[in-house]
């Protein structure tokens, strides 16, 4: 009976050793693949944080340029604005200018009609002054040919009032009393006045200032006509 119990015991001991140092060695192999789990989580982590980091700076420069762009946007928008104002004001200045170049065309159109329209009614009364020049010169010509020969001839008169200048003397007495008949003195007095010799009338020419006259009134009248249409 004793070597019956003792047998039990001696199983029970091994089979306690067994179960301990089985139990050792699944605790030590769970513990390896939980520090190279741990490890393995850890390398993980750090390139996770690695990975972020480099997304936060990539982040923060894209983030850069958008507020580059943005501010570039504003000076691209404020320059836009200022070219659509400039054209604008452009437009309506060439408007402004088109707009007076039609007016200065139109009148200077009707000018240009009126001138001509003056040309040529000044072509006309210049035709028809001409005509009435011409028949004034005509007159003034036959005017100064009839006159000139009814007017007598110088020398015919200059002749004949030499002879009765010089026939009073050629008759006068020589007397020989002493100053007892002063009509010897009357009778020569006539010698000394040469107011007997009637000045001839041909020296007076008024026919020809006549003409200059009406030329110079029908050249200053035209002249003055002509400025008159001109301005």
């Amino acid at each position: 009976m004793r070597q019956g119990k003792k047998i039990p015991t001696a199983a029970v001991g091994m089979l306690c050793l067994i179960t301990l140092t089985t139990g050792a060695c699944v605790t030590r192999g769970t513990y390896d693949s939980a520090t190279a789990n741990l490890g393995a989580t850890k390398a993980e982590l750090y390139s996770i944080r690695t990975d972020a980091q480099g997304l936060t700076q990539q982040f923060n420069v894209l983030q850069e340029r958008q507020t580059d762009l943005a501010k570039q946007r504003e000076v691209v928008v404020s320059a836009l604005q200022q070219a659509k104002k400039k054209i604008n004001a452009e437009r309506a200045l060439s408007h402004t200018r088109v707009s007076t170049l039609n007016r200065s065309i139109q009148q200077l159109t009707a000018q240009q009609k009126s001138l001509r329209y003056g040309l040529k009614r000044a072509t006309k009364e210049q035709v028809t002054l001409q005509s009435t020049v011409d028949n004034y010169t005509s007159q003034l010509r036959s005017r100064e040919e009839l006159q000139a020969s009814t007017i007598p001839q110088p020398a015919a008169v200059t002749n004949e009032s030499v002879k009765t200048a010089v026939a009073p003397p050629a008759q006068t007495p020589v007397s020989n009393e002493p100053a007892q008949k002063p009509t010897v003195m009357t009778a020569a007095a006539p010698v000394n006045q040469p107011v007997v010799t009637p000045k001839p009338p041909a020296r007076i020419q008024p026919p020809e200032p006549v003409e200059e006259d009406w030329l110079t009134f029908f050249k200053n009248w035209f002249a003055s006509l002509w400025e008159s249409v001109l301005f």
